[in-house]
């Protein structure tokens, strides 16, 4: 019975409602970004968080940059990425170096998929391109 109770709480833990889960080609877990903006690995181990919908902080709050209207900055306000209406993700000089889709597949430049979510809309367009700047090494 305990580990019954045990295995439902990581369920509920894991399958929250306005979460994202984000895989590899191979579709294994990479990472969650949950409704609050905290970002896990595949451990649950929490990576960092989104603030306010833009500010992205480290596990110890450091700020890392901003994703603000059309563009990723830095912590020092530089411009790395631009994001398109489309979905495409630009660096400084708009060459396009990911898609992400409405159906939460991210593709790189030469269209090769390099990530799937669970789906995607526009406020969670922000949060796919947090993790890919801030935590991954797609983009670095």
């Amino acid at each position: 019975m305990r580990n019954l109770l045990v295995l439902l709480c990581l369920l509920a833990v894991t399958a929250s409602a306005g979460d994202l889960r984000l895989e590899d080609r191979s579709f294994q877990t990479l990472a969650y970004i949950r409704e609050d903006g905290r970002i896990e690995d595949s451990s649950f181990r929490t990576l960092g968080y989104i603030r306010d919908g833009e500010r992205v902080e480290d596990a110890s709050f450091h700020t890392l940059g901003y994703i603000r209207q059309n563009r990723v900055e830095g912590d020092s306000f530089e411009t790395l990425f631009h994001i398109e209406d489309d979905g495409r993700i630009s660096d400084p000089s708009f060459r396009t170096v990911v898609r992400i889709s409405l159906d939460g597949t991210v593709e790189d430049d030469s269209f090769s998929v390099i990530l799937y979510t669970d789906g995607s809309d526009p406020s969670q367009t922000v949060k796919i391109l947090a993790y890919l700047v801030f935590f991954s090494d797609f983009l670095r």
